[in-house]
């Protein structure tokens, strides 16, 4: 990083750093950033840590812990003045609408929007109080958008991720803060690698406009543009990453999808 960098002596926190789509957010942006990694699991995040260069912050925290991740963003904010935040937790868990019990609901729902929203909450909370503004990205999932049967939660949790995202940023751009949305469709992981050598994922290629899908660094460089300063004038905007897939309704295809590559034979996670 040059003398000159504007976001030299900064940090960016990334909240579900240890997960593979927040290592290769983590990743993009140690060029520009010092890191700093929040998850609720101590192996990921040493494991996440070990490959980034660069002295990385690591605090361990359950996202939808309200009084966790204060703590974890203040300690870490004592450490160094922190000016972009990532959000990139969620899991989810298989059963319609009429089978899944309120403990699911209520789990699928806390992971990924009560922890988004205790996490977005204390973010915002630290860059007014720094008084200098700040970027946050949230990584949503175009389930808000294009239903899959099974995940009734998820989609319901996922659609307020993105109402939530939108309202912070119509409260707080007065302030500097600038909150936008990064919104993956069906990404290569090693999850969903397994889950498609078990299907037939032809089909969801073929709906597909690219004819491939989306990798965690294609994520990770829709989230650092978003945080650049190539995007001082973009709030409250979503940018959807899924080969185009959305666009023709590629989604849908999964509707006939086997049973294992749907995740419905256990929960799938991210």
């Amino acid at each position: 990083m040059s003398a000159s960098s504007p976001h030299e002596q900064t940090l960016a926190v990334v909240v579900g750093g240890g997960g593979e789509i927040g290592r290769a957010i983590a990743g993009r942006l140690s060029a520009r950033y010092r890191i700093a990694l929040i998850d609720r699991d101590e192996a990921r995040l040493r494991s996440a840590s070990a490959v980034l260069p660069g002295d990385t912050l690591v605090a361990q925290a359950d996202a939808a812990d309200e009084g966790r991740v204060r703590a974890a963003l203040a300690g870490l904010d004592a450490a160094e003045r922190c000016s972009t935040l990532v959000i990139a937790v969620g899991t989810t868990e298989g059963g319609s609408l009429t089978d899944i019990d309120a403990q699911a609901w209520s789990r699928v729902v806390d992971s990924n929007l009560a922890a988004v929203f205790q996490s977005l909450r204390a973010g915002v909370e630290s860059f007014l109080a720094q008084g200098t503004g700040g970027a946050i990205c949230v990584i949503g999932s175009v389930h808000a958008s294009a239903p899959i049967p099974g995940y009734p939660a998820y989609a319901a949790a996922k659609a307020g991720v993105l109402a939530l995202a939108r309202q912070a940023a119509a409260e707080y751009g007065h302030h500097g803060i600038r909150v936008n949305v990064v919104t993956p469709g069906w990404t290569r992981t090693a999850h969903t690698d397994g889950r498609l050598a078990e299907g037939d994922a032809g089909a969801l290629l073929d709906a597909t406009p690219l004819r491939r899908l989306a990798e965690p660094d294609d994520i990770a460089a829709a989230v650092e543009f978003l945080l650049g300063d190539g995007a001082r004038a973009i709030t409250g905007a979503e940018i959807v990453v899924d080969g185009g897939a959305s666009l023709l309704g590629g989604m849908s295809v999964l509707r006939a999808a086997p049973r294992s590559l749907l995740g419905l034979d256990g929960p799938p996670g991210r």
